[in-house]
């Protein structure tokens, strides 16, 4: 399937075009005022000249008004994903620059890594618009859904952007069947998903619906586009699959600026390399996913375990060693790990066992209150209730929900198989996340269905195929940090990623929540063997 698509890849003219887009500004290849101004008018005034979010409270863009504005929503990631020039993490937004509401407003605001123009497409036929343009033109183009990115794909200074943050629509089709399948595929229950999409509006939707589907776990991550294209990690991934997994269908407007149908009838290739191959194959509109009957209980254990340094070791030993039995109870969710506490999102999926949930963390307890004992004070807490639905785990006001969106964040991560939660192998990893100066989210979210399925059906890393769980390091930094203090942290985290991979040979990372570095070092390595940017990397 990898060689097939190569193949078709490399010696296709649309894809060559969009692969030698290599226009930037302000290179003399760059569109005339007036030729954007033709863009605009073929968009019907959709076409911004973009800039960072706080760029109004700036000079040299002042505006009172709408600096106040920005500051009222600096956080609100729904308002981000409605700017032309807004991402959830500023490190992709601003780069190496001070346009930040609290900065200095005397300080100019720089371009940043923000793109020259951005296009909020309103329909296909404006992304058909938009990809012409950039064919036409060999422009360097991104393309923005929820800018949920940790690796600034959607964004890049003097490039074009296309935002598809206005393609909505949400529907459900209880007897869908695709086409071409000439009898030898069964209707199954589907929603289709715009590109523009949050998850949050889909599980209301499916809830609604009284169906379940595998998404997200975040109230703003968009529900079809980066999320799915780099793979698609989910708390029901265990119990269900990866979001990859659950796609039945994708509606995309390729290079040559057409509208196809990628299923495993039609442009099956195609349809391979959007699961999980990542983007840099068109500009997908819309998703489809296979739905599920509603699930009508989960039980949530939230985990509060805090200790004093000198039980860090010996309790986040103690809770590593406890994940095979943790994933035999098919528990999924999230941990976060500290030099003075453990905190955790724990599920399980069509489940109302609450005694069950609690007994599963005994080996916790014992260690607690042997530590406590021993006049190390250990103290385990849990909440455990039961969900009615997946959408259950939404219940707060969006509106008031803070995802850490307007901050700084740079990722490294690893994929890992369940031995390293035995024997020595044990050892040395617990040592070495105790050491480690960055925060700590182990991800619940692989093993199970996800263990399933074969490492070449789909694009996605074949990793996630042998993995338990997805671990990721991070950091960040704040709106007055220096820059040199900047590229101490990433090439500090970039150590330890690399030192985490020694750990775990052979398995790879996450595509969407990997270190950057490593992503270029990839990158650098297949264009030197002609592949540019159109084989997805296997970091």
């Amino acid at each position: 399937m990898f060689s097939l698509l190569l193949n078709v890849l490399v010696h296709s003219p649309s894809a060559s075009a969009w692969s030698d887009a290599t226009c930037t500004f302000p290179s003399p290849c760059w569109p005339s005022e007036n030729t954007w101004k033709s863009l605009n008018n073929t968009l019907r005034g959709s076409l911004y000249r973009a800039h960072p979010a706080a760029a109004p409270c700036h000079v040299p863009y002042t505006n009172e008004a709408a600096c106040s504005i920005a500051k009222q929503n600096w956080t609100s990631q729904f308002w981000r994903a409605q700017q032309p020039g807004g991402y959830q993490d500023i490190a992709w937004e601003n780069g190496d620059s001070y346009c930040n509401i609290d900065n200095d407003p005397n300080t100019p605001c720089a371009q940043g890594l923000v793109p020259q123009y951005v296009a909020k497409v309103q329909n296909v036929d404006d992304v058909k618009a938009a990809v012409n343009f950039a064919r036409q033109h060999k422009l360097n183009t991104r393309v923005k859904g929820a800018s949920h990115d940790y690796l600034g794909r959607s964004s890049g200074n003097g490039t074009f952007g296309i935002s598809t943050i206005d393609l909505k629509g949400i529907r459900f089709e209880d007897n869908f069947t695709l086409n071409h399948a000439s009898g030898r595929a069964a209707a199954q229950s589907v929603v289709h998903v715009g590109a523009g999409e949050h998850w949050y509006y889909v599980y209301k939707a499916a809830d609604a619906h009284n169906v379940s589907v595998v998404g997200g776990s975040s109230y703003t991550v968009g529900a079809a586009g980066g999320w799915v294209l780099g793979g698609g990690h989910s708390a029901l991934s265990p119990q269900y699959g990866l979001g990859v997994d659950n796609v039945i269908q994708f509606e995309i407007v390729t290079p040559d600026g057409k509208l196809r149908t990628a299923n495993h009838y039609e442009n099956k290739d195609l349809f391979w390399a959007l699961r999980g191959g990542g983007p840099g194959f068109g500009v997908v509109t819309k998703v489809t996913y296979k739905t599920y009957p509603a699930i009508t209980a989960i039980t949530s254990l939230l985990l509060n375990v805090t200790y004093t340094n000198a039980s860090y070791h010996g309790a986040l030993k103690t809770f590593l060693s406890m994940q095979p039995d943790l994933a035999a109870h098919n528990f999924s969710g999230y941990t976060y790990p500290s030099n003075t506490n453990l905190l955790g999102g724990i599920l399980v999926a069509n489940s109302a066992d609450v005694g069950g949930a609690n007994a599963t963390l005994k080996p916790l307890f014992d260690f607690a209150e042997a530590e406590t004992k021993a006049g190390r004070p250990m103290l385990v807490q849990t909440i455990v209730s039961v969900l009615p639905s997946v959408f259950g785990m939404f219940s707060a006001d969006p509106a008031t929900v803070d995802e850490g969106s307007g901050s700084a964040a740079i990722l490294g991560s690893r994929l890992v198989p369940m031995e390293i939660f035995k024997g020595a192998r044990l050892e040395a990893f617990t040592t070495f996340l105790v050491k480690q100066p960055f925060s700590i989210t182990l991800l619940h979210v692989a093993g199970g269905k996800v263990n399933t399925v074969s490492p070449s059906a789909t694009a996605v890393n074949p990793s996630w195929r042998r993995a338990s769980h997805h671990i990721i390091l991070a950091t960040g930094w704040g709106t007055n940090t220096t820059f040199a203090l900047r590229n101490v942290l990433r090439k500090g985290l970039t150590q330890a990623t690399q030192t985490f991979a020694e750990l775990v040979p052979g398995f790879g990372a996450y595509a969407n929540e990997a270190d950057i570095v490593c992503v270029l070092i990839r990158k650098l390595e297949r264009e030197s063997h002609g592949l540019l940017m159109l084989i997805p990397s296997f970091i």
